[in-house]
């Protein structure tokens, strides 16, 4: 029989006329597998096995040696099968089903909505995701800080044979601090006996740490940097001032040259004047 849960009205699905004495020891029914068994009178290791999903009736032998003990259990079908397995593995918990399933090796957990689609799972305020006892929020909020405060470090050394610096990072309610150094192979003896590619290079190292948040943790990071091409024309203070300097005395060496040549003009005129009045 069918129950209609709304109402409590039944519905006859399906009958089965045994040949012997009826049903042995009553019968039970699997809410897992979906299926209700009944051991038939006369037939110690045979079954009807009624599938109620399918709506169909087999019969299976029960192995030797196997329990006589059947107990009914009952299995009330509302027309909605809320734990199922489906024939690729995947067990179905309730309507809009929580599904898990071994692929390759792998248990995977997902869900899907009434229409078989899959859909988001959400782990609500409150509950805290743990992988082998880790919050897993805090430890994405704690990579975060650390990721930042590394960003804030010197990745070469300039000007300097070794630039260090500090850096902190901040991420929801997490604060990392960091350290770290940057230094270039060129500054260093052994740059001699060094690859064409690194005697440009420059080498960084640091470490980060979070100082204010719920999970400890630490991050180390070392990196290479490699420069190509001719270096960059940089106009600096000091240039410009030069090359200023170097124009104003290019000007007044000018100037002096235009002096000495109206002096020696004058002096030409003076000369034919006192010539003209004799």
């Amino acid at each position: 029989m069918k129950v209609n849960q709304s109402d409590g009205s039944e519905t006859v699905l399906t009958s089965i006329t045994l040949d012997q004495a009826g049903i042995q020891d009553s019968g039970y029914c699997d809410p897992y597998e979906g299926k209700c068994y009944v051991h038939q009178a006369g037939y110690n290791s045979i079954m009807n096995v009624y599938d109620i999903k399918a709506n169909s009736w087999s019969v299976a032998r029960r192995s030797s040696g196997s329990s006589n003990k059947w107990g009914i259990t009952p299995y009330p079908h509302f027309g909605k099968d809320l734990i199922r397995k489906e024939s690729d593995g995947s067990v179905h918990i309730g309507e809009n089903s929580l599904v898990t399933q071994e692929v390759g090796g792998v248990q995977q957990l997902y869900a899907t909505n009434s229409s078989g689609n899959q859909i988001d799972l959400n782990i609500k305020s409150g509950t805290n995701l743990l992988i082998d006892g880790v919050n897993v929020m805090e430890a994405i909020h704690s990579s975060v800080a650390m990721s930042a405060a590394m960003a804030s470090l010197p990745t070469s050394s300039g000007d300097a044979q070794y630039t260090c610096g500090l850096g902190t990072g901040f991420h929801n309610s997490t604060t990392a601090i960091s350290g770290g150094c940057g230094l270039d192979f060129k500054n260093f003896d052994i740059i001699d006996v060094m690859p064409k590619a690194f005697q440009k290079a420059s080498f960084n190292f640091g470490v980060a740490s979070v100082l204010d948040g719920e999970d400890d943790g630490t991050s180390l990071k070392a990196g290479i940097t490699f420069k190509f091409g001719a270096p960059k024309k940089i106009k600096t203070a000091e240039a410009i001032q030069f090359r200023t300097e170097n124009k104003i005395d290019a000007v007044m060496q000018e100037n002096k040259i235009l002096k000495d040549q109206i002096a020696a003009i004058n002096l030409k005129l003076e000369t034919l004047n006192m010539v003209a009045s004799n």
